[in-house]
């Protein structure tokens, strides 16, 4: 990695993030405040490189033409891709919802992702359950209480920390109906699909297919603070 802050803060921002940041400092904003606009894993990180690269409120005009130039450089290179699931060989375009299985089994540092109902017919079963036994590889799920069945999630993948969704105040379950997949902290698959076969080969399903860090920081950090809350440890 170089040591150039300048270029350690192009290869740490994301596009979105660099886009956020120019705007809000063109603005007026204290740095500080622009920072809000990055996601909290995150932040502190960024709040470090612009310090190390003299870049902020101070220097708002040099600030600004450096963010929108990397936030330039990296929307270029930005991937969003459709993915879907249509029966036959309806689905043309894009990727398949059954191709994501071997993403998630290529995964290399964690693997975090929330499902409404997990059938036994899916095959995301065994590409779970592949990557939650490599030692260093940290796979977490978030399944709903009613339909999900949580404890056999984590009787099939006894080494995968499962959460469940709780229950509101007044004793209603919580609809843990949020159904995506985060790869390695980059790789990020948002999904109508369930994990079932049906909705991985048969149904009519829809996603995107998004590579980007800050965003996949974003839905990892805002899970993580609603244990406790919205979910449970199984």
């Amino acid at each position: 990695m170089s040591n150039d802050p300048l270029i350690r803060l192009g290869e740490y921002l994301t596009a979105t993030e660099a886009e956020s940041l120019a705007a809000l400092l063109e603005f007026g904003e204290h740095t500080m405040h622009a920072l809000a606009s990055v996601s909290p894993a995150r932040r502190d990180r960024a709040a470090e490189l612009l310090k190390s690269a003299g870049l902020g409120h101070e220097s708002q005009g040099l600030a600004v033409a450096v963010l929108q130039a990397i936030a330039g450089a990296k929307s270029a290179i930005r991937e969003i891709v459709p993915v879907w699931t249509m029966p036959g060989n309806e689905a043309t375009v894009g990727h398949l919802t059954n191709q994501f299985h071997d993403v998630v089994a290529a995964a290399r540092v964690a693997v975090t992702c929330a499902t409404y109902n997990f059938s036994a017919s899916s095959a995301m079963w065994d590409a779970l359950q592949s990557v939650s036994e490599e030692p260093d590889l940290a796979v977490c799920v978030y399944v709903d209480s009613s339909v999900g069945d949580p404890e056999s999630v984590k009787v099939r993948l006894p080494r995968a920390t499962v959460y469940r969704s709780t229950n509101l105040p007044d004793g209603k379950p919580i609809v843990s109906h949020a159904k995506f997949i985060v790869v390695d902290h980059e790789i990020v698959l948002l999904t109508s699909a369930n994990f079932s076969y049906s909705a991985e080969n048969r149904n009519i399903e829809f996603g995107l297919l998004i590579h980007d860090s800050g965003l996949a920081a974003s839905i990892e950090s805002t899970m993580a603070s609603k244990r406790g809350s919205l979910y449970a440890l199984v």
